[in-house]
């Protein structure tokens, strides 16, 4: 006998599975080589706690030890941005409140959008993000529209709809969330914060240990997923990318 744990996916609606095996092959029609690919900047945003909420426990045990423990609600925790290209890490950014579409807007045209000027980007790089209700609000829209005419990928709004859509229900398709929150949490969680200063300051910490040979690695595992995504007609691809 072992132990076999459970892993966590997004529950796959009916449609969804055709609509991640459509938008994954407009993606790599659209995005056909490295060169194309290297242009494509994934995005994700993450609450990282004060101490770590470790579920991977496993009881032995001859008996039921029936033992729970009781999680803090909303327990304190910073919430941050990042975003990937196979070249460039850029973030994090932190947000000092919930991320609404004043937030993420705000975010977008006074912090981001001057990275990629600074770095020669903005008029050659796609941005990608998720299905999150703040991405899709027409205010947000607008800005994608502005600076990155023709060049955003994702759910778009009924009026504004994305250049490219991004696959429902499918945030382990993006670089952050497939490899860079793991990489980021697993460090950070080493200790216990007294309080958001203290934990911003390990965040800064831990993405400034990011070498540049990782975001090419973590890249390659996102174009993977995504072929992985095409060939097994949508399905979840974490159980194939072993």
């Amino acid at each position: 006998m072992r132990p076999y744990r459970p892993s966590s996916v997004n529950e796959l609606l009916d449609g969804n599975m055709d609509r991640r095996y459509e938008s994954c092959r407009a993606l790599l029609d659209t995005f056909s080589n490295a060169v194309s690919r290297s242009k494509v900047l994934f995005s994700d945003e993450c609450a990282i706690y004060h101490s770590a909420r470790d579920r991977n426990v496993v009881f032995w045990s001859q008996e039921n030890p029936n033992f729970m423990q009781e999680l803090e609600h909303n327990p304190p925790h910073v919430m941050i941005w990042a975003g990937m290209t196979s070249d460039y890490l850029i973030g994090p950014y932190f947000f000092d409140g919930p991320v609404n579409a004043a937030s993420y807007s705000a975010m977008l045209e006074t912090w981001l959008i001057p990275q990629l000027r600074d770095r020669g980007l903005l008029d050659d790089v796609w941005l990608q993000h998720d299905g999150a209700p703040a991405h899709f609000t027409l205010s947000v829209c607008n800005v994608l529209n502005k600076h990155f005419p023709g060049r955003w990928i994702g759910h778009g709004s009924p009026t504004s709809p994305a250049p490219l859509s991004w696959p429902p229900h499918s945030p382990n398709l993006t670089t952050p969330d497939n490899s860079l929150w793991d990489t980021v949490k697993g460090r950070v969680a080493a200790r216990h914060y007294n309080n958001n200063e203290d934990l911003r300051r390990a965040v800064e910490d831990t993405f400034r240990t990011i070498t540049p040979k990782m975001p090419r690695r973590m890249s390659q595992r996102t174009w993977r997923r995504i072929r992985l995504c095409v060939q097994h007609q949508g399905a979840h691809t974490d159980s194939l990318d072993m």
